[in-house]
C-alpha cells in the first residue's frame, strides 16, 4: 500500500512538471524507457536492493544522453532515491493523472477478434455522448471470451462478452429462476 502511494506522489508531480507541449516526447521517451525496463535485466539491475543508489544513477545518465534533460533527472532521482522498482506504476500513475487532468477518458475494447474500424468508431461516438473531452480507445483481442465486447476505463468494466452471458445462463438455472 505505501509504495502505492509513493508511486502517485511521483507521477503527480512529474505531470506538473511536463508542459503541454511536451508530453508526447516525455511520453515516447518513458515509454521506451520502461520497454527496456521491462524486457532487459535493466529492471532486475535498477530495483536491486543490493546494488548502490549512485551506481544506479550513474547507469540510468549513461543510457538516456539523447533524453530530455527533464526525464533523465526524474529516472535518476528514481535510481538514487532507490524507488526504480516503482516506475511502472508511476508510469500508470502518470498516464491517469495526465488524461484525467486534461479531459482524456482512456477505454480499452476487448473482442474476441480484432474489431472492425467502424465498430470502435461507433463505440467512441457513443462514449463521446456520456463523456464530454477526448475518448480514446485501445482495441485488445483476447479468444476466450467467445464473443461479444468488455469495455474497460479504470476499475469499471461493461462486460457483453457471450462467456459472461454464460454465465449469468448458468447462474439463473442453478438458482431455479
Amino acid at each position: 500500500m505505501r509504495g502505492r502511494a509513493v508511486a502517485r506522489r511521483y507521477a503527480w508531480a512529474l505531470v506538473a512538471s511536463v508542459k503541454d507541449r511536451e508530453y508526447q516526447e516525455v511520453n515516447f521517451q518513458l515509454e521506451v524507457f520502461l520497454k527496456a525496463f521491462m524486457e532487459t535485466p535493466l529492471g532486475e539491475f535498477l530495483s536491486s536492493p543490493f546494488i548502490p543508489p549512485s551506481r544506479k544513477k550513474t547507469l540510468v545518465e549513461e543510457i538516456t544522453p539523447d533524453f530530455q534533460k527533464k526525464v533523465r533527472n526524474f529516472l535518476g532521482l528514481l535510481a538514487e532515491r532507490n524507488r526504480m522498482a516503482l516506475f511502472p506504476l508511476i508510469l500508470d500513475f502518470f498516464h491517469q493523472f495526465w488524461n484525467s487532468a486534461h479531459n482524456i477518458h482512456q477505454f480499452t475494447l476487448i473482442s474476441a477478434v480484432p474489431p472492425p474500424e467502424a465498430l470502435v468508431d461507433r463505440v467512441r461516438k457513443a462514449l463521446l455522448k456520456r463523456f464530454k473531452g477526448e475518448v480514446k480507445i485501445k482495441t485488445l483481442v483476447d479468444p476466450s471470451i467467445i464473443g461479444g465486447l468488455i469495455l474497460k476505463k479504470g476499475y469499471t468494466v461493461y462486460d457483453g462478452s457471450i462467456e459472461k452471458q454464460l454465465e449469468l445462463i448458468k447462474r439463473k438455472i442453478i438458482e431455479g429462476e
